[in-house]
């Protein structure tokens, strides 16, 4: 299951994923995330998946940056902190941040929501 919660006061997205999570899924997660959004600010994602089995592999891992690049339109800005426990999760992750290739979608990887969130709050 992924739950997605906006908070408009801080510009910042709760995203909790829970349980087997596959590859459509995900994909279809990333297709609607930024869909309605509009601030003239950045827009901060913490996705939390510490408790998710993500099901898919290093190719599905590449498109699903690639699939968020294409959602940002014109002037949006993301951070995006993805918080990972297990060691493939890690590494998918990892993938999704050396693949990134555009300077508007910021990416990083994190063990813990606490790191994640300040990383996000804090732009410097």
């Amino acid at each position: 299951m992924i739950n997605v919660e906006y908070r408009p006061e801080s510009d910042l997205m709760d995203v909790v994923l829970t349980g087997k999570i596959q590859f459509a899924q995900m994909k279809e997660y990333c297709l609607n995330l930024l869909r309605g959004v509009s601030t003239p600010n950045c827009i901060r994602i913490l996705e939390d998946a510490s408790s998710a089995e993500l099901q898919y592999d290093i190719d599905d891992a590449e498109n699903l940056g690639s699939i968020i690049e294409s959602e940002l339109g014109q002037k949006l800005i993301v951070r995006h902190a993805l918080i990972r426990r297990n060691p493939l999760d890690t590494a998918f992750g990892m993938i999704r941040v050396q693949s990134n290739s555009c300077d508007r979608y910021q990416l990083k990887v994190f063990s813990t929501p606490e790191n994640g969130r300040h990383w996000l709050l804090n732009e410097n």
